[in-house]
């Protein structure tokens, strides 16, 4: 089992999470189809706002999936989107904004381990992916509806959802085969 949290930063933020089933020989879109304690969001506000909310919503992912779900800290993965301002874009906070909150929202994350590290907490690496790498699924209707992904209107959290599906493949991808 493999908790993973993503998130799609910007001026309005997708979340996703859920806990999926890595151990067997399952296609990604299967696994994500069947996961557990799973959930999107659109988080909104400042980015201040933004960044603590996800704070919130990663610790307390994280706490439930180690407390009550059992998992290794080290089996919890943060996906966040690697945003990148291509050429032609017009700079400003509107462009901006995704690198503001995934940077805020790291920033915070390493003040508080900080202060957790006298207790021996775990800090999660980031792992970041482009938006294009993700889009794949995103685009893909029928796929994203299999992998019980595609929430209509709610186009941040299905971003979001194609960085689980991304994230999922890159695991099971990079364990060994089964004998």
């Amino acid at each position: 089992m493999r908790g993973i949290f993503a998130i799609d930063p910007g001026e309005q933020t997708g979340v996703a999470w859920g806990i999926v089933d890595d151990s067997r020989t399952a296609l990604a879109i299967e696994s994500m189809g069947k996961r557990i304690y799973s959930g999107s969001e659109t988080v909104k506000g400042s980015e201040s706002e933004q960044i603590r909310e996800l704070f919130h919503l990663w610790t307390t992912f994280k706490r439930r999936c180690v407390f009550t779900h059992l998992l290794e800290p080290d089996q919890v993965d943060l996906v966040i989107e690697d945003f990148v301002l291509y050429p032609g874009e017009r700079p400003g906070k509107k462009t901006t904004a995704p690198e503001r909150i995934a940077w805020g929202f790291e920033g915070y994350r390493m003040a508080s381990y900080d202060d957790w590290r006298r207790k021996g907490k775990h800090y999660s690496p980031i792992n970041w992916q482009l938006a294009s790498s993700a889009s794949r699924f995103f685009k893909d209707r029928k796929l994203m509806e299999l992998a019980n992904a595609w929430i209509v209107g709610r186009e941040h959290e299905r971003s979001a959802l194609a960085h689980m599906i991304l994230r999922l493949n890159v695991v099971l991808d990079g364990r060994k085969p089964l004998r």
